[in-house]
């Protein structure tokens, strides 16, 4: 049995697809978008998608955002990142999560899906959010990030997260 990653082989190694996504703040409320589009259609959360070639985090970050709401990142804090293992798929995906309070332009619909501003102790009693948001909504709009973590999604679906704010540092479960 073939073990590592090394130089010589990329058997066995992940492949992981990036995904950033920007939480716009404006005093109480999140900006969200209700998805129009697999993934998540129907769901609610922040805007987001994948990284393109040649772009870095921040730079699809800020496309993402316009894209999805016709507002643009001024600037942007790092919030966090959360590493997705879907059972039975050789891609993983890693979500690198952005704060911004610092934007310009109006939110407007896209054909990623319809926006709104929301209250964010509202966003979590709403039945339509998607799971990951909720999770994250502690750390990231509350001030606990960066937030670091993973989700185990097994084949039927069901989620197993691990989340940490900043300064906790457990060590990785054994599998």
């Amino acid at each position: 049995m073939e073990r590592g990653c090394g130089m010589e082989s990329w058997k066995g190694c992940a492949y992981t697809a990036l995904i950033v996504f920007g939480y716009l703040v404006r005093g109480n409320k999140v900006l969200i978008v209700r998805r129009a589009n697999e993934p998540y259609k129907g769901q609610r959360t922040v805007p987001g998608g994948r990284k393109q070639r040649g772009e870095t985090l921040r730079e699809a970050a800020v496309r993402e955002v316009e894209e999805e709401t016709g507002c643009r990142m001024r600037s942007m804090e790092y919030a966090g990142m959360l590493h997705a293992l879907v059972e039975g798929r050789d891609m993983e995906y890693l979500s690198v999560y952005f704060l911004s309070r610092d934007f310009e332009g109006e939110p407007r619909d896209s054909e990623e899906g319809t926006v709104e501003w929301m209250d964010i102790d509202e966003s979590l009693t709403m039945e339509d959010m998607h799971p990951t948001y909720l999770r994250l909504v502690p750390y990231i709009l509350k001030g606990n990030y960066p937030v670091e973590g993973s989700v185990r999604i097994s084949a039927d679906g069901e989620s197993e997260y691990r989340l940490f704010g900043p300064g906790e540092h457990p060590a990785p479960e054994a599998r």
